[in-house]
């Protein structure tokens, strides 16, 4: 009876450390396809803003100078031509920004969240950054914190309707903080979560979905009427190990 306890314990054991092993490397090649499909907006961004902005820009240009030698500048259809190159470029470069923020890559977190913030607010909606001192990043892990104060934002702006939204980040440990509150008219979050995985709302599952590839914990407060609060707490030595050792 003791042998076969044994062997029974020996083979829960093994098989609970295949289990281990097997969502370990399940985890590492979902960060790694979560990295190509930044490394494609990154890509798709730059093209945009160096292909076809620039040759739009280059277009308001000649069109800007044919209105000058030719006196065009009183010809309806000229300016129409002119107003409507000035709107592809705008949008050209509003889109790729929101494909990948170059400030993110050129100049780090802190800039690009507080960029963010810049962007995302309006008369009817203040955005308050406090960002503590940092250590240097790993590049998924800071594009993490980015994507998941983008979706918090744009549902504290758009759906929650809120006039006030507080972003802290913050190191705990040797865990980051992100921490996103809001005024807006609160939610039910089982509903909501509901609705995310349905993909009738915003994206708060697939927060949830990408905090947890990267080892950390996302927490959601709401009620109706009292606003809303996310907090993701990220292992930082983790991400940066499992950076170094995914194939």
């Amino acid at each position: 009876m003791r042998e076969l306890l044994s062997r029974m314990r020996e083979q829960q054991e093994h098989l609970f450390s295949q289990l281990q092993s097997s969502e370990q490397h399940f985890r590492q090649l979902a960060r790694s396809v979560w990295r190509v499909q930044e490394d494609e907006r990154r890509r798709l961004a730059r093209d945009l803003h160096d292909g076809i902005g620039q040759h739009l820009t280059a277009l308001r240009h000649r069109l800007d100078a044919l209105a000058r030698e030719h006196g065009g500048a009183d010809s309806a259809p000229l300016r129409e031509a002119i107003a409507l190159c000035e709107i592809a470029v705008e949008e050209t470069r509003a889109m790729s920004r929101l494909l990948r923020p170059q400030i993110l890559d050129d100049i780090g977190l802190d800039a690009a969240l507080r960029w963010l913030a810049r962007q995302t607010a309006s008369d009817a909606c203040a955005i308050e950054v406090d960002v503590g001192p940092l250590p240097e990043l790993d590049e998924s892990l800071a594009t993490l914190v980015f994507r998941v104060a983008q979706e918090a934002l744009t549902n504290a702006h758009k759906h929650a309707r809120a006039r006030n939204v507080v972003l802290r980040l913050a190191v705990r440990g040797n865990r980051l903080q992100l921490l996103v509150v809001d005024d807006g008219i609160g939610c039910d979050v089982d509903a909501a979560l509901d609705k995310s995985r349905n993909g009738d709302s915003t994206g708060l599952a697939s927060i949830g979905e990408r905090v947890r590839l990267f080892g950390g914990d996302l927490a959601l407060s709401s009620r109706a009427g009292e606003g809303f609060q996310l907090r993701v707490m990220l292992p930082i030595s983790e991400a940066v190990v499992a950076e170094g050792t995914s194939t």
